[in-house]
């Protein structure tokens, strides 16, 4: 009965008779070890993987990008998807001092939409997207809305295309598994700064595991959104996974479990305790992006635009998103070395290689 999702799990406490000592208030941070041994240091293990940029306008989709930042979510993004142009000298004098504190998680696709220098020089992680998603259509596709963010397109002019744009219109520059590793060099060349991440949908990534572990990246992003699974099922996958020689660090965008039913914080914390090393939070986020959409803009006469949208950001993600966050950063700090997971149901132990709690 429990296979709809990750509650046959137990998190457990430390084992009896084992060195006790007070816990943080905060886990320390987390550190993405990067090829050639330097490491990209990131104050949670929580991102931001699709967020509808196109649906805000720029002010709203950059001052919301500003907050979740602030409260040290990695959030992935272009600078053309919040408005930022680098055809001015003021644009650039205003994005600079946000670069030193930039958690910016750079999508590159292989049409590369959108995708400017300044990317490159903010980009704190830089996510290889090896596999397209589906739009709301069902389509592999780009809305008309996302090409006319990307593009700068006036209001004014109409777009090609009609009402949506297939992905990977254009040459992809990644023909195949074998030339991946030549992108991730150039990638570093030119954000040496970031780390760099592949990311697939898991569709085909058992087949393709070997060729992928072999790859240079830091890590793995399993980006598993959009389809339902069985909770346990998953993570039995996951674990096995995880387990393989070779495979680089994962990354996880969690599915939903049967009967359309998000990942919770304790199912990713659960899923972190299994080898996971970040999660993506999209699946709490549908509160907060409608919320979002009723943000009005700032009005003219405002002496302090970016002020205002704070103060109607904030109170949202004050009631909808940080006592998620505060969750699972309090839960992170009890995990510990020893096993950290358990199960009361011997078959699942055994399945996903925890602790029987059972006699």
């Amino acid at each position: 009965m429990f296979d709809s999702s990750l509650d046959a799990l137990c998190l457990l406490p430390p084992r009896f008779g084992s060195g006790r000592r007070g816990v943080p208030p905060t886990p320390p941070s987390f550190q993405v070890q990067r090829a050639g041994g330097s490491t990209v240091e990131l104050p949670t293990r929580l991102f931001l993987d699709e967020a509808p940029w196109h649906r805000w306008s720029p002010k709203v989709a950059q001052a919301f990008a500003e907050q979740l930042q602030q409260h040290g979510i990695l959030t992935s993004y272009l600078h053309s998807e919040l408005g930022d142009r680098d055809d001015s000298d003021e644009d650039q004098e205003q994005t600079e001092p946000e670069a030193a504190h930039s958690l910016q998680m750079l999508p590159y696709r292989s049409e590369r939409y959108g995708l400017s220098a300044d990317d490159f020089d903010t980009a704190t992680v830089i996510d290889v997207r090896l596999s397209p998603l589906r739009d709301a259509s069902g389509r592999f596709a780009y809305s008309a809305e996302q090409i006319r963010r990307w593009e700068a397109t006036p209001e004014e002019q109409p777009l090609s295309g009609g009402g949506w744009v297939s992905a990977f219109t254009l040459p992809p520059d990644i023909v195949d598994l074998d030339s991946l590793p030549n992108k991730i060099h150039q990638l570093r060349r030119l954000a040496p700064q970031a780390a760099v991440l592949v990311s697939v949908t898991p569709e085909w990534l058992w087949e393709n595991r070997e060729t992928l572990a072999a790859t240079p990246a830091d890590a793995l992003l399993i980006r598993s959104g959009q389809i339902s699974v069985s909770g346990l099922q998953f993570a039995e996958l996951l674990n096995q996974l995880i387990r393989q020689p070779d495979v680089p660090p994962l990354w996880l965008s969690p599915p939903r479990w049967d009967q359309q039913r998000v990942a919770t914080v304790d199912d990713c914390i659960k899923l972190v305790s299994l080898g996971v090393s970040a999660i993506a939070i999209d699946g709490w986020m549908d509160e907060v992006f409608a919320e979002i959409d009723q943000v009005p803009e700032p009005s003219i006469y405002s002496g302090s635009p970016a002020n205002q949208l704070n103060q109607s950001i904030s109170p949202i993600l004050e009631e909808y998103l940080l006592p998620l966050v505060e969750r699972f950063t309090a839960l992170m700090t009890t995990i510990t070395r020893s096993p950290s997971l358990g199960s009361f149901d011997r078959e699942i132990a055994a399945r996903l290689d925890v602790h029987y709690l059972g006699k």
